[in-house]
């Protein structure tokens, strides 16, 4: 019975001193994501990719999602003017970010780290890493980090060899093997969401 709760105590105490480490690491990432000319942008690959698809859209498009969004609206003012009213400003805010052009962010692999526009990731926090490669429908770099808000992060692998990505991240964080896009990410693709 001491024993297990010695266990007990040491795994806590295990797991603590591992959250105190990935936070000293979140804030060390955010002090040097302020400074140029760190070690994090002496890069080994480095490439520019967008933060995200912008899938090209339609007359269609924006009829059918007019047409879908005021059946929505009318059908929840006659239930519920309040419901009626978020999905009003949903469809407001998607239609403003939908005019947005995605930035062009400077991506490096370094010795230390991914550096992503001003976002750094030690290796460290970095769980796990996979490629999904499918041209010219999917080409991204994925990394699951701890802590974070967003746990898996996405970056585009434009222009630059997959393999060469993989080779070198290989040696210093595991892979997440057999790992493909998921229903929802593959949904939203399709959808032009």
């Amino acid at each position: 019975m001491i024993k297990k709760i010695k266990r007990k105590l040491i795994v806590r105490k295990a797991v603590q001193a591992e959250k105190k480490l990935q936070k000293a690491l979140k804030q060390e990432a955010r002090a040097l994501s302020k400074k140029t000319n760190t070690e994090y942008d002496k890069s080994v690959i480095s490439w520019k990719a967008p933060e995200y698809i912008k899938y090209k859209k339609g007359w269609v498009w924006y009829t059918v999602f007019a047409v879908v969004m005021l059946a929505s609206i009318y059908g929840a003012y006659v239930y519920s003017l309040t419901f009626a009213m978020a999905l009003t400003g949903f469809a407001i805010a998607y239609l403003i970010f939908d005019f947005r052009h995605p930035k062009e962010v400077k991506v490096s692999l370094s010795e230390l780290g991914i550096k992503v526009g001003n976002n750094i990731y030690q290796f460290n926090r970095i769980r796990a890493f996979w490629i999904l490669y499918n041209p010219p429908i999917v080409n991204t770099l994925n990394i699951r980090v701890h802590n974070e808000f967003i746990g898996d992060i996405e970056i585009q692998l434009d222009g630059v060899n997959p393999v060469e990505v993989y080779n070198f991240l290989s040696t210093r964080i595991p892979e997440m093997e057999g790992k493909e896009e998921g229903f929802l990410k593959g949904l939203t693709r399709l959808l032009k969401i």
